[in-house]
């Protein structure tokens, strides 16, 4: 083989190899998107107004609650190497609170709905 028979061979390979990954990524976003699509089947569906009220009902709910309460910390002070105070350590300690706090919130906004496959597990453990 010439060197321009062998230019062009590798060339060809090349744009064969470009293709293909191309088609990859292509079928890697397809696969990315199924997997989201099979995920979400089974999730209870919700219209962009109800996000929108979930949103504002998280940030009311965390709006009231008291980050400014000095009980919902621990902080550890010490002294620096020139006798100036410092903190050590600083941690939030109610994150349950918080939780509960946008959980109530969440949950006084919808009403629970009746589930007829528990109820039929319940009947047939029994």
């Amino acid at each position: 083989m010439t060197k321009q028979e062998l230019e062009v061979k590798l060339e060809t390979l090349q744009k064969l190899l470009d293709q293909k990954a191309v088609e990859q990524n292509t079928y890697r976003a397809q696969i990315q998107e199924l997997e989201k699509q099979l995920a979400d089947l089974n999730k209870p569906k919700l219209t962009p107004m109800q996000f929108d009220e979930v949103s504002d009902v998280i940030e009311t709910a965390i709006g009231n609650f008291d980050f400014d309460n000095e009980d919902n910390y621990s902080i550890d002070f010490g002294l620096d190497y020139d006798n100036r105070v410092c903190c050590e350590s600083f941690s939030f300690d109610n994150a349950y609170d918080l939780h509960r706090e946008i959980y109530g919130a969440v949950e006084n906004l919808f009403a629970e709905a009746e589930c007829p496959d528990e109820d039929d597990n319940q009947e047939n453990q029994d």
